[in-house]
């Protein structure tokens, strides 16, 4: 049975043709048998143009799912593909060739346990997850989007068909970099903007433009994890250096041992929390200007602070060119529009060009422009205005409902910014308790390990909050509350 849903972002041609497809694979229709619905039958059915139907219909006659026979309709294919159906039989990747040296050390660090929170495959995150990072996407204005799509292209669509600018869309850059300079306190230009496809692609593309083979990169710990396995796939030796309430300490280095890259989340350290002290961000940047190295400051949910305005950002502090700031729309927006960008010391920008047009050539040219009508427009601040309210509800209901449900089990450290929360076990022995919690609700908070290499800290989960509704939030919590007591009893028994 068909059961298309008017409320998600998939079309509704796109729902059709999966489901068809899916009952293929479980053999709901008998081949060179089963005849289809003819489309106006199907659309009439289901309550949908035909066009719709003829758009899914056409997909499937394209893979080779169904067949037209003259006269009779549309009926399922004597054979169906077998790339699709026996994808089982496929050897495995240990089989067809060994990992290099670098894909091995990326595999070293992956830990299955936390697969769910990295890949998400097409069904998007589940229902209720509390993973830290994933925004509200419900709350995009699709609509106005699509608008200014329309136009982008009624009025650009030649031009934006062909191969593009490796530095990105002139329009965009220029209006990334004012509003940089008027919201985050950045000083530069559109030329020193560089396009990306969000945050993990700007580290990759800056890293291979700046760091050598072996060469040091310094890195939060705990921190960012995904950073982390850029750099280590990039070829360098992450170097972990701890953090105190200033944010990163800074190390003992020479010429020989001071690190070639320095990654910092200095607005609202992740996971953590901590906010980057004057003292230190000056002392960063001084070191960086001794050492010939660079900083790459991601400004990880500067937009989301609930006591008042967004901090200035480090790079609008940099009078020594070494401060390479890095943004996404993965968290503003929605995270499948994949673009970002880097602000770079004008020194480095060729050579940053450079390694970008050898990686992808560009970004989507109609994503760009779109999204450049977006900011000029007014609706990129206005959605930053209102995004920002709904999560400062999400945020204060969050806590009334964690103290409520978990308060007795953990204690929540509040920061002032940021999308998620740290939470402290009370009781330390009641850590393998909530991991088993964890996996019987399939609701799945981080470990704080798992983001740590070397750090040595109390036993904690990092709660994601941004992405649920009020009910979202308090059955979530309740079931873990409920599952976590069940926990506990058995292992008393």
């Amino acid at each position: 049975m068909v059961r298309l849903n008017r409320a998600v972002a998939e079309p509704l041609h796109q729902q059709l043709y999966r489901q068809i497809r899916d009952q293929l694979e479980r053999g709901s229709f008998e081949a060179s048998v089963s005849r289809l619905p003819s489309s106006r039958a199907l659309a009439r059915d289901l309550g949908i143009s035909r066009l719709t139907v003829n758009l899914a219909f056409a997909k499937l006659h394209d893979e080779g799912y169904l067949q037209s026979r003259k006269g009779s309709g549309t009926f399922v294919a004597e054979r169906l593909p077998k790339s699709f159906l026996n994808a089982t039989a496929l050897p495995i990747a240990s089989e067809i060739a060994r990992p290099t040296p670098v894909a091995r050390r990326v595999l070293e660090m992956h830990d299955p346990r936390s697969s769910r929170q990295l890949d998400y495959g097409t069904a998007g995150p589940p229902n209720v997850s509390f993973s830290p990072g994933l925004p509200a996407v419900d709350e995009f204005p699709i609509a106005i989007w699509e608008r200014l799509r329309s136009q982008v292209l009624a009025r650009r669509g030649t031009h934006l068909l062909n191969y593009a600018s490796s530095r990105g869309d002139l329009s965009l850059r220029k209006a990334i970099a004012t509003y940089l300079c008027d919201s985050r306190g950045a000083r530069c230009h559109a030329e020193q903007i560089v396009v990306v496809a969000g945050m993990q692609h700007a580290m990759f593309v800056a890293t291979l433009a700046l760091v050598n083979a072996g060469e040091a990169v310094w890195i939060e710990d705990p921190g960012y994890h995904q950073a982390r396995r850029v750099f280590v796939f990039s070829g360098a030796k992450v170097v972990p250096r701890p953090l105190d309430r200033d944010g990163m300490i800074i190390g003992p280095a020479t010429k020989r041992t001071a690190p070639k890259l320095i990654y910092l989340t200095p607005s609202h350290q992740f996971p953590l929390g901590i906010t980057m002290s004057l003292q230190r961000r000056i002392a960063m940047i001084d070191f960086a200007r001794k050492f010939d190295s660079y900083i790459l400051e991601d400004d990880y949910n500067a937009e989301f602070r609930f006591d008042g305005p967004p901090l200035p950002c480090l790079q609008g502090l940099d009078n020594a060119r070494r401060v390479i700031y890095a943004g996404t729309m993965s968290k503003i927006l929605v995270p499948s529009i994949r673009l970002g960008y880097l602000l770079l010391p004008e020194q480095i920008v060729d050579s940053v060009v450079k390694v970008r047009a050898v990686m992808d050539q560009h970004s989507p040219s109609i994503d760009q422009a779109t999204l450049a009508r977006f900011i000029t427009e007014g609706f990129f601040l206005s959605h930053v205005q209102r995004i920002r309210k709904i999560y400062a509800d999400r945020r204060a209901y969050f806590i009334e409902q964690f103290d409520k449900y978990l308060g007795k089990i953990f204690r929540l450290e509040v920061s002032p910014a940021g999308l998620h929360f740290v939470a402290w076990l009370r009781d330390a022995n009641d850590f393998d308790a909530f991991a088993r919690t964890r996996e019987e609700t399939d609701i799945r908070p981080s470990p704080l390990t798992f983001f740590s290499i070397e750090a040595q800290l109390p036993p904690a989960f990092v709660f994601g909050f941004a992405a649920w509704t009020r009910a979202q939030t308090r059955e979530g919590l309740a079931k873990l509350a409920a599952s976590f007591v069940r926990q506990k009893s058995k292992s008393t028994r």
